[in-house]
């Protein structure tokens, strides 16, 4: 045969070697939400640079009245916790925010990032249904039928049906003049 070539030079092995997919190294989360809080620190530096004095869902706020600052370290929109707080307040924020951009780049705050995401999760799965409105008492209703006639005047009177639209209209059509037979 003249395909003997190819029987000879295939290895198997190499095959599967070849079709081995290589196994999935999971990636380490830490650098990406690390990189997260920079990036609002980051923000949170911009935007004392160019003088905002209270930017919208900020990391920072400032009062008239007071020279301080109250400040946030952010993961995404949550506050991160650290020692019980997720605010301070400090009279220099720009200096705040370096130190805590070192403080994160070096891990420090590794640990309050994870519980930001851990209190999210807690959260989210505790959600709460609204509350029901409660309807309001119904009135009593008495029985003509089997209460004895006297109790019927102790019963309180329910005003008159008021007629469908039907028989409105027919009314209506009888007092104009153009229906003189009534109505079936």
């Amino acid at each position: 045969m003249t395909l003997d070539f190819i029987k000879q030079l295939h290895r198997d092995p190499l095959e599967k070697a070849w079709n081995a997919r290589p196994a999935k190294v999971p990636k380490d989360p830490m650098p990406r939400r690390r990189q997260n809080v920079l990036d609002c620190i980051d923000g949170a530096l911009a935007q004392l640079k160019s003088g905002e004095a209270n930017p919208s869902r900020g990391s920072y706020q400032t009062r008239d009245h007071c020279n301080g600052v109250r400040v946030q370290l952010k993961y995404g929109r949550r506050a991160l916790r650290i020692d019980g707080r997720d605010h301070w307040f400090v009279e220099d924020a720009v200096t705040f925010f370096r130190s805590a951009r070192a403080a994160v780049e070096s891990g420090e705050l590794d640990s309050a990032i994870n519980g930001a995401l851990k209190s999210r999760s807690k959260a989210k799965g505790k959600r709460s249904l609204p509350a029901l409105k409660s309807k309001p008492p119904e009135p009593e209703r008495v029985d003509t039928h089997t209460v004895m006639p006297d109790a019927e005047a102790t019963a309180p009177a329910r005003p008159a049906a008021k007629p469908g639209r039907y028989a409105q209209k027919h009314e209506k059509l009888l007092a104009a003049g153009i229906l003189t037979a009534p109505a079936l």
